[in-house]
């Protein structure tokens, strides 16, 4: 949870002190919230995640004074924009924003108390991805948008509207994060120090005239369409890191030139009318976007055998903007929407020219390719080479069709968990990753023709992982996904395995004072507490079986294992494959103790989107060759052996047929 300049994930600050706080032991606010570590962090503080004790959850605490208020001037200044954050935050109630628990005011702090987010910022995603399809596009500025409507008719301006600022979580929710310079009607004006307030790219052109009256609405929707031309174009579309230079650029080229967006190049255009008056609402924008969202797109046509190149990464300050081919009509400008939101029949008709724009940008840039090069990234049919069942444009040859697969993907990226030693662990303090899982992913690029060198691992949860593949952030997903019909059904996923079989058992607190658990049996009989993974296997599975669970499952089993480490918590018991759970036992054999393995098996697969049949068979025929050799005995020696006190490995799994969808 990161941002360039702010905050981002739950918001952000503390009083400047956590130094203290790690060596002092923990800090109780009030009474009531224990601060447990910096979630995030920033030029004003850090977040934290705290402890409720008295309603026994984990919030997001944020210290909201600036920690370079050195001065008794700069001290009352950033305590009344803590004031303001705080007023502002509790106005709005929407889920598109972040929400707010509680205020609380010391002698020398404002806090406030959010609720604990989990996800990537919009930023963490663009330095990773460098552009993102249009239909993934469409679907976060609709929920800015949204966000942005609760915002405005709350009467509060965001005023720093910008991918840091926006909060992509698992699963696809978008929260507006950080509103540390938001301001509202009645409230006083307050700068950073006399300075500009807000991140120069993403300021609307209107607030530097001299007769300006500040910030409105719409200065945040011309930054929501700043922040969808960089997640569509890979760049900002206007050049310069200073406020002059970047207002110079807009005043030089007012018009960037769109090459990616497709259907969303009217809304973009609108957004960015430098005329405030003629500009785009947060309800028409995503009238508008929804729309986008709507449509299925023109047929994809036969793709050429050289790929279609992507767009350069993002560079550190814009560069010039490459004037449009001579041969490519101009795309539309976009109309000005009508003042009037009431009239249905107007609207309707304002929409249809709208299309009709869309439709004319989609024709010029699908003679360039970037429409089909954006629809990849919302689990639909990826651009690639793969063609048709492994024809297409290589003309039925398999290996040539896989190579130009391979051209249009330069690097593989696959979803692992980062928090199971000894089947996937990420070692943040060094940067690799380990595991048994780990190696099979890597023996399963090796196979796919990628060396170690071009393999990327992006952390996924039990609760997220189907939906990081659907996205398109992921191309495969190995992180012991147990293979069920009902998944692939539910999740929209595909499974290649297995390539292990586990066991399940259950974790439980060593030496309990309260309870003597020895086998499965003793926590169903005692009636304890029983904490997975949410959207795992066992989540149903221990309830038809009799086990008493909590009403509300974390994401991760890391959190099953904190919950059952603290003293002050109702879990006793966690629920896994006895794998998984064998590595954290492992690590503290002090406090946790496996009980023995009950009946059944997990068996994991790797799973991909559903659409690419080339790409299934690859998989398969690269795992059938790790389970025919000695790779995967010895990965098992080296991984797991330590977990399960084998001295020799298992017998292999057996591999199910590969054959249709």
């Amino acid at each position: 949870m990161h941002d360039d300049d702010g905050f981002s994930g739950a918001d952000g600050g503390t009083d400047g002190q956590p130094e203290d706080r790690r060596t002092a032991g923990p800090t109780v606010i009030e009474g009531r919230y224990e601060l447990l570590e910096p979630i995030g962090s920033g030029g004003m503080g850090e977040v934290w995640k705290a402890h409720d004790r008295r309603l026994r959850r984990f919030v997001a605490v944020k210290g909201l004074l600036d920690r370079r208020a050195t001065t008794a001037e700069t001290q009352k200044a950033a305590m009344q924009r803590a004031r303001r954050e705080a007023e502002a935050l509790a106005k709005i109630e929407h889920q598109n924003v972040v929400t707010v628990h509680d205020q609380i005011e010391t002698a020398d702090q404002v806090w406030i108390v959010m609720k604990l987010l989990e996800g990537r910022s919009l930023a963490d995603l663009l330095r990773r991805d460098g552009v993102l399809g249009v239909p993934r596009a469409a679907d976060i500025g609709l929920q800015m948008a949204q966000g942005l409507r609760a915002v405005h008719e709350a009467s509060v301006l965001h005023r720093d509207v910008k991918p840091g600022n926006v909060l992509v979580r698992d699963g696809g929710q978008v929260v507006l994060v950080d509103f540390g310079i938001a301001t509202f009607e009645g409230a006083d004006r307050v700068t950073r120090y006399g300075g500009v307030i807000g991140t120069p790219p993403y300021l609307a052109p209107e607030l530097f005239a001299p007769a300006s009256p500040g910030p409105t609405p719409a200065s945040d929707l011309w930054a929501l369409g700043v922040t969808l031309y960089e997640m569509v174009e890979g760049r900002l579309p206007f050049g310069g890191s200073e406020v002059w230079e970047v207002q110079a650029s807009i005043q030089q080229s007012p018009d960037p030139v769109l090459r990616y967006a497709g259907p969303l190049g009217p809304v973009i255009q609108g957004l960015l009318a430098t005329d405030p008056g003629s500009r785009l609402d947060a309800a028409t924008a995503e009238a508008m976007l929804r729309e986008v969202l709507a449509e299925p797109g023109p047929p994809a046509p036969t793709r050429a055998a050289t790929p279609v190149p992507r767009p350069e990464p993002r560079p550190a300050s814009a560069a010039a903007v490459p004037a449009p081919a001579a041969s490519a009509p101009a795309v539309p400008s976009a109309p000005a929407p009508e003042a009037s939101e009431t009239s249905r029949g107007g609207r309707r008709g304002r929409f249809r020219a709208w299309k009709v724009a869309a439709a004319a940008a989609c024709v010029v840039l699908l003679a360039g390719g970037g429409w089909l090069l954006s629809q990849g990234d919302l689990g639909g049919r990826q651009d690639d080479a793969s063609g048709e069942q492994g024809g297409g444009p290589a003309g039925g040859d398999p290996a040539k069709a896989w190579e130009q697969w391979k051209d249009a993907k330069k690097r593989l990226t696959i979803g692992a968990k980062e928090d199971q030693p000894g089947l996937s662990f990420y070692n943040k303090d060094t940067g690799v990753w380990s595991g048994f899982d780990v190696d099979i992913a890597y023996a399963l690029a090796g196979k796919l023709g990628y060396d170690r060198e071009h393999v990327d691992f992006y952390g996924v949860t039990t609760a997220n992982r189907a939906s990081k593949l659907k996205n398109g952030e992921v191309d495969l997903v190995v992180a012991s996904y147990s293979m069920t019909p009902e998944r692939e059904k539910k999740d929209g996923i595909l499974f290649v395995g297995p390539y292990y079989n586990a066991g399940s058992s259950l974790l439980v607190r060593k030496n309990s004072a309260k309870y003597d658990l020895n086998v499965a049996a003793d926590v169903e009989e005692k009636q304890v507490e029983v904490c997975t993974a949410r959207d795992s296997t066992y989540a149903d599975r221990l309830q038809k079986e009799g086990y008493t669970t909590g009403k509300w499952q974390p994401d991760t089993y890391k959190e099953c294992v904190e919950r059952l480490l603290d003293k002050r918590s109702t879990v006793y018991a966690v629920a896994s494959d006895d794998v998984l759970l064998a590595g954290y036992a492992q690590n503290d054999p002090t406090h946790l103790k496996l009980l023995p393995s009950g009946a059944g098996t997990e068996p994991y697969g790797v799973a991909m989107r559903k659409g690419d049949p080339l790409l299934k068979s690859k998989v398969c025929s690269g795992l059938q060759e790790i389970l025919a050799g000695k790779e995967w005995s010895e990965m098992y020696m080296k991984d797991l052996s330590p977990l399960t006190g084998r001295k020799t490995a298992p017998r292999k799994p057996e591999l199910m047929p590969c054959s249709g969808e």
